[in-house]
């Protein structure tokens, strides 16, 4: 059995500085003090924008949120859960970017596999959760070198072109693909102004559209009708000390996650009421695959199932070994400890494999 249990941060932006500044040791602590409630193989997945358990077990997340400083009864509202194969396939989707707040983005790889370094070091896997979370690194990576899955849809770059017909000046804030495809269809009939972080790149800037700094958003955003915001930033462009600032014109915040708050009243994508076919066929054919990689590492299962692998046996002891000296590990911190569990796992893993050989030579 596979359950995923979290907390989405997308909808409160706040609380993404419980994560940002995590580092290994933190999550090796926080990994090595949750053994002592779970009782089954998980792992901690911490993302900008989550903070998750994938177990084998169903868990309560209410240690998890002490352990991270939330109030549990705080964080009821942002909660998720999957369990079964609803669970699996969410994986490997997740792990392809499409279920981030960034449509696309390749950083959910890293994260995923940082999730399963910190399950070794604290021991807090099973040689099945280690293969899964090992599957759905190497399946986004998959995806994502073989197919364009970060796409801006140019549906909404039609719908504001008609949208904005009788607008003077307009302000894109962001760069990026999204930003520079409504720029290049609104410049044929406005005004349009788009902030560069560096200005040394304005390169990036579809002719016809005048290049600002991103520091002086706030003096073009005065003078402009309607202001845009496609970044991918964790803070927001506009506070709500620009609500005087804002007051009267046109707002869209396509920005993920969310730019501008939510009190200023701008317009996302899903309040344009339109489709989305560009990126609906890639999160059509994304769901095809993952069911497919779902069915594969199932079939591993059942393969292990009936004939155990030395390897698997080797590190299913060695996560043992790390469980049982989470102890004495913990008391060694920094580089040096993380050098130590890594040593212990190994020194473990390639001495159970070594015994496992000689007996079947014999």
């Amino acid at each position: 059995m596979l359950y995923s249990s979290g907390i989405s941060f997308v909808s409160k932006p706040s609380l993404f500085s419980h994560l940002q500044d995590m580092d290994d040791d933190s999550l090796v602590s926080i990994s090595v003090r949750l053994m002592k409630v779970f009782r089954s193989p998980f792992a901690v997945l911490a993302t900008c924008d989550r903070a998750e358990i994938i177990s084998e077990e169903r868990v309560s997340l209410e240690p998890f949120e002490r352990l991270l400083s939330l109030s549990p009864a705080a964080m009821r509202p942002y909660r998720y859960s999957y369990e079964c194969d609803e669970a699996l396939i969410r994986l490997f989707r997740l792990s392809t970017g499409i279920l981030s707040p960034l449509f696309g983005e390749d950083t959910i790889i890293s994260q995923i596999g940082r999730a399963l370094h910190i399950g070794r070091l604290s021991g807090t896997l099973s040689p099945e959760l280690s293969k899964l979370l090992n599957m759905a690194s190497a399946f986004g990576k998959r995806v994502q070198s073989g197919m364009k899955v970060r796409v801006f849809d140019s549906a909404i770059a039609d719908e504001m072109s008609a949208r904005l017909s009788g607008c003077g000046d307009i302000l894109i804030v962001g760069s990026g693909e999204g930003a520079r495809m409504l720029a290049e269809a609104l410049c044929r009939s406005h005004a349009v102004f788009m902030t560069l972080r560096d200005m040394d790149k304005t390169f990036l800037v579809p002719p016809g559209v005048k290049a600002v700094p991103y520091e002086e958003r706030r003096r073009y955003a005065a003078s402009s009708d309607a202001v845009i915001s496609v970044t991918s930033g964790l803070y927001h462009t506009f506070e709500e000390s620009d609500r005087d600032l804002l007051s009267g014109k046109l707002l869209f915040d396509f920005s993920s996650p969310q730019d501008i708050p939510s009190g200023l009243g701008a317009v996302r994508v899903e309040d344009l009421g339109i489709e989305l076919p560009e990126r609906q066929k890639v999160i059509d054919n994304i769901a095809a695959l993952s069911l497919a990689e779902a069915s594969e590492y199932r079939s591993w299962l059942e393969r292990e199932k009936a004939s155990p692998s030395i390897n698997e046996k080797a590190e299913s002891i060695a996560y043992d070994a790390i469980r049982r000296l989470s102890g004495p590990l913990s008391r060694i911190g920094g580089e040096e400890g993380k050098a130590f569990r890594e040593s212990v796992f190994d020194s473990v893993r390639k001495a159970v494999v070594s015994y496992e050989m000689d007996i079947r030579r014999s």
